[in-house]
């Protein structure tokens, strides 16, 4: 499973809410590299949430064997995308695409293979960081694997861990390849998503949670961890946003350059 992370800082508030731009991206630059939607894609504007500096367009498109999301956060002008897919593609070319589209300042790119365990090198802090990410591999693999029981899984999961859902979970069936049949799920939250694809002839899954709130590790791990029973092969905890507070521009010049007309009258 090759999964691709990058996040932009310090970039165009009006490309992040730009609607039309976030599903042009989901809907041309995997095509581009070779890979196979399964669905249209989705996006939420969300400009409701708890936290008003949280708004933005949250959107996903399901792969066959994986996914690709990204969140813009306009008001903080920052976004995350994320790609995960069983079929290796071309991080570079995906990179210089991202950063075409939504142009930043700042950027942090990793892509690997989640056997790897790279993302493992990153250490979270809250002081500093953006939001925590985790993600998780099992082998016989135990938990819910129906699309029924997957779906009452993506439902209750987020209010069971503090977390605020934003949408009901979309579940698919599809069948790769290599791999045979396979089962995703994922669900929006207000501070970010939830995803679990499911390979039902290897009794295997793939599970990620990333948050843009920093949240108690273990007993939110310990829930997730009885709700998917196998044999954990991998669990990383890797930090989204690395810096991210002293990265982040406040409101305050912005509205001072908005003044700057009334110098001419005094």
């Amino acid at each position: 499973m090759q999964h691709f992370m990058i996040d932009g800082f310090r970039g165009y508030r009006s490309r992040f809410d730009d609607i039309k731009l976030v599903q042009e991206i989901l809907e041309e630059f995997p095509a581009q590299l070779g890979l196979q939607p399964v669905m249209p894609s989705f996006l939420l504007p969300y400009y409701n949430g708890v936290v008003p500096e949280d708004c933005g367009v949250s959107a996903f498109l399901f792969l066959r064997g994986g996914h690709m999301t990204i969140h813009t956060f306009s008001f903080r002008e920052c976004y995350f995308a994320d790609l995960l897919s069983l079929v290796p593609f071309d991080a570079r070319k995906l990179e210089l695409q991202l950063q075409t589209a939504l142009h930043c300042s700042t950027i942090t790119v990793r892509s690997a293979e989640r056997k790897d365990r790279v993302f493992g090198e990153v250490r979270t802090d809250p002081e500093s960081d953006f939001g925590p990410h985790v993600l998780m591999e099992v082998a016989d693999y135990r938990g819910p694997r129906t699309m029924d029981t997957m779906f009452e899984l993506m439902d209750s999961l987020p209010r069971r861990i503090g977390m605020t859902p934003i949408m009901r979970p979309y579940v698919v069936r599809d069948t790769t390849d290599a791999r045979g049949p396979i089962i995703s799920a994922m669900t929006m939250i207000a501070e970010s998503h939830v995803s679990l694809h499911v390979l039902e002839n290897e009794n295997r899954a793939f599970f990620d949670i990333f948050s843009c709130t920093f949240f108690e590790y273990e007993p939110v791990m310990r829930t997730i961890r009885a709700d998917l029973p196998g044999t954990i092969v991998q669990e990383v905890l890797t930090a989204r946003g690395k810096e991210y507070k002293t990265l982040r521009r406040g409101r305050d010049e912005e509205q001072e350059r908005s003044k700057v007309w009334l110098r001419a009258l005094a």
